[in-house]
């Protein structure tokens, strides 16, 4: 009786594994890559912040809408940090959201003194925006800007 116990919850338990990666899977098939463009393309990162936003404007492949983006949902991914949303606007066939630039400098400043950011005057710097559709669509776009850094 033990051995038949035993099996079965060995088979259960391998089952949903089973399920699990197939669930998993199926979720990173309902992904679409969204084209992405930020502005402005460079930065002049000083300590206390330049300006006031970051400006993504979003545009989803054909067959898919920005109106049904959950805006919620949309965060700016900078250096694996995510930034929500600040204010959001659709603009013809793209959603344009704005991330607040004086928190992404700060955090871009902190990563530079920790040296996990290896750009101390000018270089390349990769954000990537993600969301969520009202289907449960994902979507996941990139765009790369130049910043430049300053000493205070």
């Amino acid at each position: 009786m033990r051995k038949h116990t035993v099996l079965t919850t060995l088979a259960l338990a391998f089952s949903l594994i089973i399920l699990t990666q197939f669930a998993t899977t199926q979720v990173r098939a309902n992904e679409i890559t969204a084209n992405l463009n930020i502005d402005p393309d460079s930065m002049l990162l000083t300590e206390e912040g330049f300006g006031m936003w970051i400006t993504a404007y979003i545009g989803l492949p054909e067959g898919y809408n920005v109106n049904n983006i959950i805006v919620s949902s949309v965060t700016l991914n900078v250096l694996g940090k995510p930034f929500g949303v600040s204010m959001s606007d659709i603009k013809g066939d793209k959603l344009m959201v704005k991330f607040d630039r004086v928190m992404v400098t700060r955090w871009l400043w902190s990563m530079s003194d920790h040296m996990t950011l290896h750009i101390r005057e000018k270089g390349p710097l990769d954000l990537e925006a993600t969301g969520k559709l009202d289907d449960g669509t994902t979507f996941r776009g990139s765009d790369t800007i130049t910043v430049f850094f300053t000493q205070s």
